[in-house]
């Protein structure tokens, strides 16, 4: 069922309560965010979700703008670039949500957090892999 490569850093779901996540009109709210991120990154990539569409359908492959496959991005882009479009995309949709899922299946629902503190605090650990320094911040607040 998913259509990414083995090898991911984490990927982003986007969710919204009461809009079909595979309605055109979210999938369209959630290309804008993943347009805005693409068009900044310096380096690593970012890339939707494909699936395989059911025998009989115009196209072999459907692209899944709501879940996100994040790669090669490190943790003063993830503070500079992608937090910062997260926070203006949340602005416009209020009962958005944001879930960050690491390789190993567990979630973070990022848009919960403090997402300015989450920034400086990558800005002053530029080091650390985006969900070891996701992990800290999260211990260090609690």
């Amino acid at each position: 069922m998913q259509g990414f490569p083995d090898k991911f850093n984490f990927s982003l779901i986007l969710k919204s309560g009461g809009v079909e996540y595979s309605s055109e009109y979210w999938q369209e709210q959630c290309c804008q965010l993943y347009s805005s991120i693409c068009r900044s990154i310096p380096d690593g990539w970012i890339e939707p979700l494909k699936l395989k569409c059911s025998e009989g359908e115009r196209t072999d492959l459907s692209t899944i703008f709501s879940t996100l496959a994040v790669f090669g991005i490190t943790g003063e882009v993830f503070a500079t670039i992608i937090l910062d479009a997260m926070k203006t995309w949340l602005e416009y949709r209020p009962t958005a949500e944001i879930e960050l899922k690491y390789p190993d299946g567990s979630t973070v629902k990022i848009s919960k957090l403090p997402l300015t503190k989450v920034s400086k605090f990558f800005e002053e650990n530029p080091q650390l892999s985006i969900c070891e320094g996701l992990s800290r911040f999260m211990n260090s607040n609690e």
